[in-house]
């Protein structure tokens, strides 16, 4: 199944200043953390780096459609940091 973003994850990437690439950098990379999203029991949010920035990335895993892109927040970035070492 391919990866898709929705339009609104398109809006959200560039004007929060990643890349489509980036985006599937993170979600293709080994140092992520994942917790499931308290708003859609589909929905996963993938916690990743890009450019030295911990993000966000909701992403449907039954559909692999990514949601939306955003910074991750304070207690998402110390819970990355604890589950990858800060990699």
């Amino acid at each position: 199944m391919k990866l898709t973003l929705s339009d609104h994850a398109n809006g959200q990437k560039a004007e929060r200043g990643i890349t489509e690439e980036g985006v599937r950098n993170i979600l293709a990379s080994n140092a992520t953390a994942t917790i499931p999203s308290n708003k859609d029991p589909e929905a996963v949010i993938v916690l990743g780096k890009y450019e030295g920035k911990v993000w966000g990335i909701v992403l449907n895993f039954k559909t692999l459609n990514v949601i939306t892109v955003r910074r991750a927040s304070k207690k998402e970035r110390r819970y990355y940091e604890q589950k990858t070492g800060g990699k």
